[in-house]
């Protein structure tokens, strides 16, 4: 008799029983894409009636510590390239959540800031959040949450090179929320 929680032991099982048909349990992809969906779909069920995705929540938490962050910043502090960062900054910007303006400094580069609106819907955003992560790694004990987060973000530090494009991380953008 096992003494691991009946559903992960259902998913072994599964796993076990399958695996001479596929071993896409075996695949850190394959899981991490899973994941990645599970993840969204919680934040969609928590955010969805103030229409805001993951890269926009993203986005906005990062302009809000930076105010006249430029548009290329934000896509490396947001790990997207210039093309989608200028598209959520058109999205936001739609919404009436940020202001762009051209800077001082160098005409050509486009900045933005937050807007009272954005900052009221960040706030909301803000809160629920809490909830999105409650339920996201509710399986986990409070010492296993620790040990996965810590785990995955040494995955993302050290395999920063290997995306297509390169993440920013400075001591502002990484405590969000």
């Amino acid at each position: 008799m096992s003494n691991e929680a009946p559903e992960l032991e259902q998913v072994r099982d599964y796993a076990e029983t399958h695996e001479r048909i596929t071993d896409l349990w075996s695949r850190p992809g394959f899981l991490i894409r899973r994941l990645h969906q599970l993840s969204v779909g919680v934040f969609l069920d928590e955010m969805g009636d103030i229409e805001l995705t993951p890269v926009q929540y993203g986005a906005l938490s990062i302009i809000e510590r930076n105010p006249g962050i430029d548009q290329s910043s934000l896509g490396g502090l947001l790990g997207i390239d210039r093309a989608n960062s200028a598209d959520v900054a058109a999205r936001l910007k739609a919404a009436g959540y940020l202001a762009r303006g051209r800077s001082e400094m160098d005409g050509r580069m486009r900045v933005m800031w937050i807007t009272p609106e954005g900052r009221s819907i960040l706030h909301e955003a803000h809160k629920r959040f809490q909830n999105i992560h409650k339920r996201l790694l509710a399986p986990l004990s409070e010492a296993e949450r620790d040990t996965f987060l810590a785990l995955i973000s040494r995955l993302v530090v050290e395999g920063n090179h290997l995306g297509r494009t390169v993440l920013h991380m400075d001591e502002k953008t990484t405590r969000m929320g």
